[in-house]
């Protein structure tokens, strides 16, 4: 099972049909979504590989929406319930560039989780966001070293050059050094900051880690990397549709996630499991939201 842990919102989405018009009103639609970097994974991996999400939400009407949400793509879920429900206002031009409002609420309570929640995980995927706040903070990284002394591998996106920031660069640093993480999801922002990898190749972090880097560059070319060498650089095929941008990003991972997950080879199809986080991040921008419209595939049976 692909265990999913960190945070969960709700989305308002505004997508403006027209160029903001300051102190009036400007033309657009708006939605209600469910939200939260490691949820919109869980949402998307769920349909290709069974999926367990682990977060915190309020005892509020937001929390049992996110919870019937989640269960509706076949999450299993397991939820703290503390505060109240976050909720990000996501504001989208007509361009499809967001610009996003937190208020993070129950996504930042999650305290220690049970040991049941974390049993059977072959991969645990947290996101850089769950490090904003305490306790969660301090309940994701002690459940990513219980699933790493278990046998399980850690999948860990980067997320925010902001969040490298708020929470201390060399601390992220020491953090991922500690963590060991299998697989690292990162962005050229994150990639540089961080000293993952350069536009020459791996970077002097990378080459302390043993895990896999997936350097993600937009529209361009996804290059794999390990230690000092660059395993391959996988083309991106061009998307024909773009409505949103948002969680095509938690796309990429949960596609690479449950394609690695399902590779019952004697060494994992890295370049196919790319392809396959390609693919899925293209289905997702053509969809307003963090979805994949109505035609998500059932899930997968994992043997």
């Amino acid at each position: 099972m692909l265990g999913v842990i960190g945070d969960v919102v709700q989305d308002i989405v505004v997508w403006t049909e027209e160029e903001v018009r300051h102190a009036t009103d400007t033309k657009s639609q708006i939605s209600m979504t469910r939200g939260g970097s490691a949820a919109n994974v869980a949402a998307f991996a769920a349909h290709r590989y069974p999926t367990r999400f682990i977060g915190c939400v309020g005892e509020d009407l937001g929390g049992h929406v996110v919870e019937r949400e989640l269960t509706g793509h076949g999450v299993e879920v397991r939820l703290q319930r503390h505060g109240d429900t976050g909720m990000i206002v996501v504001l989208i031009d007509q361009h499809g560039e967001r610009n996003m409002f937190p208020s993070r609420g129950a996504s930042g309570l999650l305290e220690p989780v049970e040991d049941a929640w974390l049993e059977g995980l072959r991969i645990l995927h947290m996101t850089g966001y769950s490090l904003q706040n305490e306790p969660t903070a301090s309940s994701v990284i002690a459940a990513a070293r219980s699933v790493k002394t278990s046998g399980g591998k850690l999948s860990f996106d980067v997320s925010s050059t902001g969040m490298i920031d708020l929470y201390g660069q060399d601390a992220f640093v020491d953090l991922m050094v500690e963590l060991e993480p299998d697989y690292i999801s990162a962005n050229q922002d994150e990639t540089a900051m961080l000293g993952l990898a350069t536009e020459e190749g791996p970077g002097p972090l990378l080459r302390r880690l043993d895990g896999v880097l997936l350097a993600r560059a937009g529209k361009d070319a996804t290059r794999i990397m390990r230690g000092c060498d660059v395993l391959a650089t996988v083309p991106v095929k061009p998307a024909e549709v773009v409505r949103d941008l948002t969680g095509a990003g938690d796309a990429f991972n949960a596609g690479f996630l449950s394609a690695i997950l399902q590779d019952h080879g004697p060494e994992p199809d890295l370049v196919g499991a790319v392809e396959a986080a390609h693919a899925l991040a293209r289905r997702v921008l053509a969809h307003a939201g963090a979805s994949e419209g109505d035609d998500a595939p059932s899930v997968l049976d994992p043997a």
